[in-house]
């Protein structure tokens, strides 16, 4: 049996390999279930009458031929078998009839646009240095300021930063959390990556697990001050740019050692507090007293600051938000002392129960959650919800 995979495996490897300068058309999955943006991590290749199908690592997992992207209605590789629902110039969006987990009909049997796959045509781009990305990404630590989209938790008055650090098989990401300028919280997750490359077009993936896709980046930059990036994994594609940071490496994984961590259990997407009883065990009373505790004095507003996080499936906190309003709900500002005290504070809670979904129609292993505390002159004078 095992010597049967291997066969078959090197027999698909060596099908995938296409060495002829001829020219190909790259779709690039972007996400599945149009209202969650679940990443699809693949890739379809058409050369000629052949499609190649590669997974998050730039592996080539299988082939097809006789078929076209162009004009075919359905396209069946071994393991899936794809239903094209609509296609343009420039996307494709397919439904794999094979996977009825991830892509769910309607209860005639018919494919369910909803649950469908996009994919994204790319053009063509100048040809870079496989080698030196590879190089330039290891030899330094990155800042990308961080630009929210729909997979994003509200947030209106937080700037967020990530530091990154590229090493031979994993990235490191600390996550910074600013408020006016004034550093509140930070937040520190590992996966793996990838780099590679499929008819001179350049991928940045990463790895968290088959149970957890990851986005493909398009690498359409590089040099050693700056890599530019496209992230198709939300409605509107974005142009983002990891630059250089002046922090050394020891200074970066000293800031490791001294960050908590964090990390979504499934970053496609997170139910919402109200579909699952996420309420912390110790109750509002007790979150009321714990952030009062010490709160700053030079607070003497009203209104509502609201903490915005995710319950991970492990009960943990993170991925955080900020929205400030005044009591006729209108955009207000209060202090960095008391903002900075009570996102502190928040991050510290640990007694909120594993948020991991019982509701088949509904998969999700995070919970989007949200405390907002009412302020009277200052001082907190109720929790909700």
């Amino acid at each position: 049996m095992r010597l049967s995979l291997i066969f078959f495996s090197i027999t698909i490897l060596l099908g995938c390999s296409d060495k002829e300068n001829n020219s190909s058309e790259i779709y690039l999955g972007t996400y599945r279930v149009a209202d969650r943006m679940i990443p699809y991590p693949y890739l379809i290749k058409q050369k000629k009458d052949t499609l190649f199908l590669f997974d998050e690592s730039g592996i080539c997992i299988d082939k097809t031929t006789k078929h076209s992207i162009n004009e075919a209605e359905e396209i069946s590789f071994n393991e899936k078998h794809f239903k094209i629902l609509d296609r343009n110039d420039t996307s494709l969006v397919v439904f794999d009839l094979q996977d009825t987990v991830n892509f769910r009909t309607f209860k005639n049997g018919q494919p369910n646009p909803r649950y469908a796959a996009k994919f994204q045509k790319l053009a063509s781009a100048n040809k870079l240095d496989l080698q030196e990305i590879r190089k330039e990404l290891r030899n330094a630590i990155w800042k990308y300021d961080v630009i929210e989209d729909e997979n994003s938790n509200p947030n209106q008055d937080l700037d967020i930063e990530q530091l990154i650090n590229f090493r031979n098989d994993s990235v490191s990401i600390i996550t910074n959390y600013y408020y006016q300028g004034l550093k509140t919280i930070s937040e520190y997750e590992a996966k793996a990556y990838h780099i590679f490359e499929i008819d001179d077009i350049y991928f940045l993936s990463f790895q968290k697990g088959i149970d957890n896709p990851q986005p493909i980046y398009r690498i359409t930059g590089c040099n050693s001050q700056k890599i530019e990036l496209v992230d198709f994994s939300s409605r509107d594609t974005k142009s983002i740019s990891f630059n250089k940071d002046s922090i050394s490496i020891d200074e970066f994984m000293l800031q490791v050692e001294n960050t908590p961590p964090y990390s979504n259990c499934y970053d496609g997407y997170q139910g919402e507090y109200y579909y699952d009883d996420v309420t912390f065990s110790k109750g509002n009373e007790f979150i009321a007293s714990y952030v009062n505790d010490n709160l700053p004095k030079n607070e003497i507003k009203s209104g509502y600051i609201i903490i915005q996080f995710n319950i991970n499936c492990f009960g943990n906190i993170g991925d955080f938000g900020l929205i400030q309003m005044n009591r006729k709900y209108e955009k207000a500002f209060f202090s960095k002392e008391i903002v900075s005290h009570i996102i502190n504070r928040v991050s510290k809670l640990s007694d909120f129960p594993p948020s991991e979904s019982q509701i088949e129609w509904l998969n999700h292993k995070d919970v989007h959650a949200f405390l907002m505390f009412k302020l009277d002159h200052g001082k907190i004078t109720d929790v909700c919800p």
